[in-house]
Parts: C-alpha cells; sequence; structure tokens
C-alpha cells in the first residue's frame, strides 16, 4: 500500500491545496490590472487618437470652484506619441478652463466644445454641464 496510514494521505491533500492556492494567487497576480485605456477621439488633422488612463482621474471642488485631473495617451500610427495631463477648472460660473503639461503654464485656456477628454471626466465624475456661445459651462 502506498498510504501507511490515513494522516499521511490527509496531509497530502492538505499540501496540495497549499499548492492550488498558492498557483491561483500567483496566476491572479499575472493578469491585467484593473486599469484600462479608453479610445475617446481621433485627431484627423494630426491623425492621433486620443486614449483616456481611466485610473489618472483625481477631481475636487471648493466653495466656489471645481477641478479635475485627467492624463491621456496620445498615439498616432500605433505608436505612443505623448502622454499629456489635463488640468480642467471652472471658478464660479466662469466657463471651463484647462493647461496641460505640455502648455506654457503661464496661461489657460477656454475649453471649447466638443473636447471628448473634457467630456468623458465630466460624465465619470457626474458633473454637469452645458454649451453656451461656443463654451462649456
Amino acid at each position: 500500500m502506498l498510504w501507511k496510514d490515513e494522516n499521511d494521505m490527509r496531509k497530502l491533500f492538505i499540501s496540495l491545496r497549499i499548492v492550488v492556492v498558492i498557483a491561483c494567487l500567483w496566476f491572479a497576480g499575472m493578469l491585467p490590472a484593473g486599469a484600462t485605456d479608453i479610445w475617446v477621439d481621433h485627431w484627423a488633422s494630426e491623425n492621433i487618437d486620443v486614449y483616456i488612463m481611466d485610473d489618472t482621474l483625481s477631481y475636487g471642488t471648493t466653495s466656489n470652484s471645481k477641478r479635475f485631473k485627467i492624463s491621456t495617451k496620445m498615439v498616432q500610427n500605433g505608436h505612443l506619441k505623448e502622454v499629456v495631463t489635463w488640468n480642467f477648472g471652472k471658478y464660479e460660473s466662469d466657463m471651463w478652463r484647462y493647461q496641460t503639461n505640455t502648455m506654457d503654464r503661464s496661461h489657460d485656456t477656454a475649453v471649447c466644445p466638443r473636447n471628448r477628454v473634457f467630456e468623458y471626466g465630466m460624465n465619470q465624475i457626474g458633473w454637469s454641464y452645458h454649451i453656451r456661445d461656443y463654451w462649456y459651462y
């Protein structure tokens, strides 16, 4: 007989269970992370596809302002051209404005409709907006 007694057999099954649990944990660690890149726009003039890095969205409010930040991957001809971080902000009743890490930091720019990066962030946060006189409010 292969087993001396029932205790040897029980130890073997416990050992096998431990090995299976460790293997499952190891394989789970090899799975892709929950973060995904979401395609939101194609800029034909530059042949750029814009992908939102969905795990980079952060936002906040004060008594008189709102802001959010999100990063995008700019892909040209299937290759990553650059990562752009967008900082959107709104003060009181003013229009929404933005600044990116690729801009001159001495100013910001009004957000023009249809900015798909802006709209994605607003929809994910659940904030409302409307377009008036060619601007987002």
